[in-house]
């Protein structure tokens, strides 16, 4: 297997890092994000459509939902989606929306998939790196593995704080869980939906048999 690089310059010195070098300085264990269990969603298409239902709340609760968005997404879905934004998948933009591969993370991780960060992570680099417009927001794991590389030994003046999604949506923290069960998918087939998608729970309802999950388990 050959072993990933990617370099960069700082000053006039060109500096070279494996990608096992860039985990490593970011605290994480390479060998595990990519060995033959990991799944590298990049290499993915995106979740089908259809299967978004799944990932909000019953229609029998009340709460409106509008599907491909974050409105009435149960709780661990939107959890998973709030801190794929802010670590390993960070973006800008229209906060309402959930596109693409974020989907994937979110099956993988409710499923209890152990996913290629690292792999997202420089695929997303390459991108920022033809587009100079784009924010450059892996700014704080760019910068670990540059103090790994450069032995640097200065005084870092950014303080990052912790992450607490949600800490002040009190309704969403307060709602009672709904449990991932194909029975109240086949319920809310038969009803109606307030935001007018009754069709697509109809839709789910065999699906979501084939697919009832749990909250997340930690990946084996």
């Amino acid at each position: 297997m050959v072993e990933e690089k990617f370099w960069w310059k700082t000053g006039k010195r060109t500096y070279y890092a494996t990608f096992a070098q860039f985990a490593a300085a970011n605290e994480l264990d390479y060998d595990s994000i990519t060995n033959e269990q990991s799944v590298n969603i990049v290499l993915e298409n995106p979740l089908d459509e259809n299967d978004y239902p799944m990932y909000y709340e019953p229609a029998n609760v009340g709460i409106p939902r509008v599907f491909g968005g974050i409105q009435g997404l149960r709780h661990h879905p939107a959890v998973i989606n709030k801190i794929a934004r802010v670590t390993f998948m960070p973006k800008s933009g229209n906060k309402d929306k959930i596109r693409g591969h974020y989907w994937n993370v979110i099956s993988h991780v409710m499923n209890g998939n152990r996913i290629n960060v690292i792999a997202l992570i420089m695929d997303q680099l390459a991108d920022l790196r033809l587009n100079l417009e784009m924010n450059l927001y892996f700014a704080p794991y760019i910068m670990s593995i540059i103090k790994a590389k450069t032995s640097f030994r200065g005084i870092c003046e950014c303080r990052h704080i912790p992450f607490r999604p949600f800490k002040n949506d009190t309704g969403f923290l307060l709602r009672p869980l709904n449990p991932f069960l194909g029975g109240d998918m086949d319920e809310e087939a038969h009803g109606q939906d307030d935001d007018g998608n009754s069709d697509d729970d109809a839709h789910m309802g065999a699906p979501a048999a084939q697919h009832a999950m749990p909250p997340p388990q930690a990946p084996m």
